[in-house]
C-alpha cells in the first residue's frame, strides 16, 4: 500500500517543537519544581592523583538549611561500581563518588543536599578532606610503561583494552610498495559542550518504595537497568522521564555519577533531589573525546593507488573504565574509509590516565580515523606529486561494487563517491580557485583548498532495536510514544511526517509525547544516539504505522462495500481508485472502530493502536556473510578483550571542501568557503537535515580551530571555563554551502541513512588539508590539531625554508 504516500517526507516542514521553545514554554530538568526538593553541591577533587586520608563531614551536615550528606563510603554501601561499557575482563571499582583515592581534578568526593543551591555550595567550605598526593600519569605513552604510576593499583597496568587484526596479505603490499609513506598525527581531547548540562531530579518514594527520575539522558535504555542493579530498585518501580534535553551530543547517554548522587541522596531522605551541573563541573567531570596519537604507514604505487595500509593507535580514555576502549574499538569501523584497500593492518591500545575519563561525544572515534585517512591521502599525493583528488579517485569503491565487503568485516549498502566530490569540486569551482590561489600567492597571501570524502556509518548498530506505539483515536487523531527521546533534533517533526504519510492524514493530526517509562515502548538499546534515530526508530515507527494503516484499509473496505486492494488511503480520506467519488473519511472509519463494535468485520477487534519492537529485517546485512567474518568471528576479531564487535545498518558519505587563508604573520586562520555535499540517502526534511549539516560541521570547526582540553604538568585543567575553552560562535561560522544528494540504502524502509553526528568528522581534515596546502611554500607540515594562531605561527618559524617558489603539487616534499 506504499503507493498510497502523499509526500510529506521530503518536505521542509517547520519544526513543531519550535513555537513552544521559542515561547519559553520548557521542560527543561531545571524548569521543573517539585515540592521540597533539595539541591545538590558537589565538592571535588582538586588533585589529579591522592590518596583520601581524612573526611571529615559533620560540620557541614549542621550548617543551616543542609538535610543531608553523602561520601564514597556511603557510595559503596548503597550502590554498585559504574559499569564498563566495552571492558570486560577487569572488574570497575569506581563508585559515583570517590572511595578511597581520587584520579582526576573534578572527580566528585563528597555531595551535599540543601534547601537551595547557595547553601550546599556555603556548606562545603566545612567538609575537611586531607589528602596525600600521588604523581599524576598524563601521558598515554608513558602510562603504557609497567614502571610507571598506576590509575587503579588492583589492574596492574593503564592499558585496558588493546585490540589487534590484520586483513589481507599486508607484508606483500608493502614489499611490492613503490613508495612507503609514514607518518605521525595527534589528536587532542574535545567535547561538544551542550548548552544545557548533565541534570537530573530523582524522587524516591520511602513508603511505595518508587523512584521517579526527571533527567536530560539520552540513553535510557541503557541507564535504566544500571540504576535498577546498581540502588536494588527493580525496575518496574523506576519511572524515569524526559522532557525537554538541551541538546546531547554523546556527553549525556550515560551520566552515572550525577543520576548515582541525586538517587542516593533521595532515598536517604526521602525528598526530591535536583542536580544541575554549572559549566565548569560540566567541563572538568562530564567527559571528553579520547585523545589519540596515530602511527600511520601507507604502501602506494606510484600511479596513486593505496595497496596497504598499517595503523597504530594510542587512545587516552582519562581515569575510568565506563567508557575506555570504545574509541579505540571504533576506529576498525572505517579504517579503510571510502576506498577499496584490501590490506590492513591495526593495532589499537586503551589507556587509563589521571584526566577527566573519555565520554561519547559526536563521532566517537569516526572523526579520529576520518581525519587520518583523509590527511594521509593528501600526504601520500604530495609525496607522489599527484593531486590528492586524483587519488582518491583512483581508489575509490565504485557504485557497481555495493554492497560493498570492507576488509574488517563491515558492509557498505549503498553510495556513490565520485559522484559525491565532483559535486563539491562543481560548487567550488576547483579550477578557478586553483588560478586565484596562484594569482594572490604572487602578492604574497596564502590560501589553501583542502577537502575531505569519508563515510561515517549511521542508524546506529545493526543489533539495536527500537519500540514505537501508535494510537488513533476515535476522531483520527494520533498519539505517538517512541522509545527514544528527542535530544532537541527535530525528532517529533520528523516523526509525524513519517507516520502521516503511512495513515494518511496530516503531520498536525499527530501528536508525539515525551518519553515516560512507564508507558513509552522503551528497550536495552532506547535512546538518541549514533543517528539511530534514522534506523530502528523509524523502522519500528513505519511498522507500528502500517498496522494501522491495515486495519484502516480493513475497516473502510468494509464500509464502502469495497475489495481492499481497490482503495486509496490519502489526504485524511479513504476512497476506491475507480469511483473517487466513493469515500469515507479517516475519522469516520476510526469511530467505527470505537464506537461500533458489533458492525465490524469478523476477525477484527476494537480500536487502532499498534506497538511495534523490532529494527530492519536487513539490518544484519551489514555483516559479511563469508565464512571468515561471522558475527561471532567478527567478535572476536574487533573485539579484542571485550570490545564490541560494532557494525552500522547504513553508511552515508559526504565530501567537505574548505578553503582557508593564513595570515603568516600571526598565524590565524580564516575559512573563506565551506562546501558540504553529503548523501544521506532519502531525506526526511531537507530543512532540518541541513540544519543538522550546518550543526555538525560547525562542532567540527570548533573541535578543529579552536577547542582543546589543556592540562598542566600536575593534572590541573586550564581550559575550565568559555574564556579558556574556546567554542565557535555565529561570528566564527562561514557560509555553509549545502547540498543533498540521494542513494537510498536498500536496508531502511524509507530508504534513509541518516544525519546528525557525520558532518562533525569532515572539518578536521578538510582545514587540516587546506591549511597544509596554504603553507605549502613553508614546507609546512600539519600533524597536529587544533590548528591554533599559536601553533601555526610556531610551525611557519620552525620552518627552515622563506617561501618556496608556488609549485602546486612538488613531489616528494613532505
Amino acid at each position: 500500500m506504499r503507493s498510497n504516500f502523499q509526500g510529506w517526507v521530503g518536505k521542509s516542514l517547520k519544526r513543531r517543537e519550535d513555537l513552544r521553545l521559542l515561547t519559553g514554554d520548557t521542560a527543561f530538568v531545571d524548569d521543573i519544581e517539585l515540592k521540597d526538593t533539595l539541591h545538590v553541591a558537589v565538592l571535588r577533587s582538586t588533585y589529579a592523583h591522592a590518596r583520601i586520608t581524612r573526611l571529615e563531614a559533620t560540620e557541614a551536615l549542621l550548617r543551616p538549611g543542609v538535610v543531608a550528606i553523602v561520601h564514597g563510603e556511603d557510595a559503596k554501601s548503597m550502590s554498585k561500581p559504574l559499569p564498563a561499557y566495552a571492558v570486560a575482563h577487569l572488574k570497575p571499582e569506581e563508585y559515583c563518588l570517590a572511595v578511597g583515592k581520587v584520579r582526576y581534578v573534578g572527580e566528585p568526593v563528597v555531595a551535599v543536599a540543601a534547601k537551595d543551591r547557595g547553601l550546599a555550595e556555603d556548606a562545603l567550605e566545612f567538609i575537611d578532606v586531607a589528602y596525600e598526593p600521588l604523581e599524576p600519569i598524563l601521558d598515554p605513552e608513558k602510562a603504557m610503561q609497567p614502571a610507571g604510576p598506576l590509575v587503579y593499583d588492583s589492574f596492574g597496568t593503564n592499558v585496558v583494552a588493546q585490540y589487534k587484526a590484520t586483513w589481507g596479505d599486508v607484508d606483500q603490499a608493502f614489499t611490492e610498495a613503490d613508495l612507503i609513506v609514514t607518518e605521525r598525527l595527534k589528536l587532542h581531547s574535545y567535547s561538544s559542550t551542550p548548552l544545557e548540562t548533565v541534570a537530573c531530579i530523582a524522587s524516591y518514594n520511602m513508603v511505595s518504595r518508587d523512584l521517579t527520575i526527571y533527567s536530560n539522558t539520552q540513553m535510557v535504555g541503557h541507564v535504566i537497568p544500571v540504576l535498577s542493579d546498581s540502588l536494588g530498585i527493580p525496575t518496574e518501580r523506576i519511572r524515569f522521564i524526559v522532557q525537554d534535553i538541551g541538546g546531547g551530543f554523546g556527553l549525556k547517554t550515560r551520566p552515572w555519577k550525577p543520576l548515582l548522587i541525586a538517587c542516593l541522596l533521595s532515598v536517604k531522605t526521602g525528598r526530591p533531589v535536583k542536580y544541575v551541573e554549572d559549566r565548569r563541573e560540566h567541563l572538568l567531570a562530564a567527559g571528553r573525546t579520547a585523545a589519540a596519537i596515530f602511527d600511520c604507514e601507507v604502501a602506494v604505487k606510484n600511479d596513486g593507488s593505496i595497496s596497504g595500509f598499517r595503523l597504530r593507535d594510542i587512545n587516552d580514555d582519562g581515569a575510568s573504565l565506563t567508557y575506555a576502549g570504545t574509541y579505540g574499538s571504533m576506529h576498525a569501523t572505517l579504517i579503510n574509509g571510502c576506498y577499496r584497500v584490501r590490506n590492513v593492518a591495526w593495532e589499537s591500545y586503551s589507556v587509563l590516565t589521571n584526566k577527566c575519563p573519555s565520554m561519547p561525544n559526536r563521532g566517537v572515534g569516526k572523526p579520529g580515523i576520518c581525519y587520518v585517512v583523509e590527511r594521509m591521502i593528501d600526504i601520500v599525493g604530495r609525496r607522489l606529486g599527484i593531486d590528492p583528488i586524483e587519488v582518491r579517485r583512483r581508489n575509490y569503491i565504485e557504485p557497481n561494487e555495493f554492497p560493498y565487503a570492507t576488509p574488517s568485516g563491515r558492509v557498505y549498502d549503498s553510495g556513490n563517491y565520485e559522484a559525491t566530490l565532483r559535486r563539491a569540486l562543481q560548487i567550488l569551482d576547483y579550477e578557478t580557485v586553483r588560478k586565484e590561489q596562484s594569482r594572490l600567492r604572487g602578492e604574497g597571501r596564502y590560501i589553501g583548498v583542502g577537502l575531505s570524502t569519508y563515510v561515517h556509518g549511521a542508524s546506529a548498530t545493526a543489533q539495536e532495536i527500537e519500540g514505537t506505539t501508535i494510537k488513533m483515536d476515535s476522531r483520527g487523531r494520533v498519539t505517538v510514544l517512541a522509545g527514544s527521546p528527542d535530544m532537541g533534533t527535530g525528532h517529533k517533526t520528523a516523526l509525524s511526517q513519517i507516520i502521516a504519510d503511512e495513515l494518511g492524514i496530516t503531520p498536525e493530526d499527530i501528536n508525539v509525547l515525551e518519553f515516560d517509562s512507564q508507558v513509552s515502548p522503551w528497550t536495552p538499546y532506547s535512546g538518541t544516539h549514533a543517528n539511530k534515530f534514522s534506523g530502528p526508530d523509524v523502522e519500528s515507527a513505519v511498522a507500528a504505522a502500517g498496522v494501522i494503516r491495515d486495519k484502516l484499509l480493513k475497516l473502510a473496505a468494509h464500509m464502502l462495500d469495497s475489495e481492499l486492494g481497490d482503495l486509496v488511503l490519502r489526504d485524511g480520506r479513504v476512497y476506491v481508485k475507480s469511483r473517487r467519488e466513493r469515500f469515507t473519511t479517516v475519522g469516520e472509519v476510526a469511530k467505527m472502530a470505537y464506537q461500533n463494535p458489533g458492525f465490524l468485520p469478523p476477525d477484527t477487534t476494537p480500536g487502532l493502536a499498534a506497538t511495534c519492537i523490532l529494527n530492519s529485517p536487513r539490518a544484519l546485512e551489514s555483516f559479511v556473510a563469508d565464512e571468515k567474518y561471522t558475527v561471532g568471528a567478527i567478535h572476536q576479531l574487533v573485539a579484542g578483550r571485550g570490545g564490541s564487535p560494532t557494525s552500522f545498518m547504513t553508511y552515508p558519505n559526504s565530501a567537505h571542501i574548505a578553503v582557508v587563508e593564513v595570515d603568516i604573520e600571526t598565524g590565524q586562520v580564516e575559512i573563506l568557503r565551506y562546501i558540504v555535499v553529503h548523501d544521506s540517502g532519502k531525506v526526511i526534511n531537507p530543512m532540518l537535515a541541513e540544519a543538522q549539516v550546518h550543526g555538525g560541521a560547525l562542532h567540527g570547526i570548533g573541535a578543529t580551530l579552536l577547542e582543546e582540553f589543556v592540562y598542566d604538568s600536575n593534572g590541573q585543567l586550564l581550559t575550565s571555563t568559555f574564556m579558556d575553552y574556546l567554542k565557535p560562535t555565529s561570528l566564527e561560522a562561514p557560509h555553509f554551502e549545502v547540498e543533498h544528494l540521494e542513494t537510498p540504502s536498500p536496508r531502511s524502509v524509507l530508504g534513509i541513512k541518516g544525519i546528525g553526528e557525520g558532518e562533525a568528522l569532515g572539518p578536521l581534515a578538510a582545514i587540516g588539508n587546506a591549511v597544509d596546502d596554504a603553507l605549502s611554500p613553508f614546507n609546512v607540515k600539519i600533524t597536529e590539531l587544533p590548528i591554533t594562531p599559536e601553533r601555526v605561527h610556531r610551525l611557519i618559524k620552525q620552518s627552515s625554508l622563506l617561501p618556496i617558489p608556488y609549485s602546486l603539487f612538488p613531489a616528494r616534499r613532505c
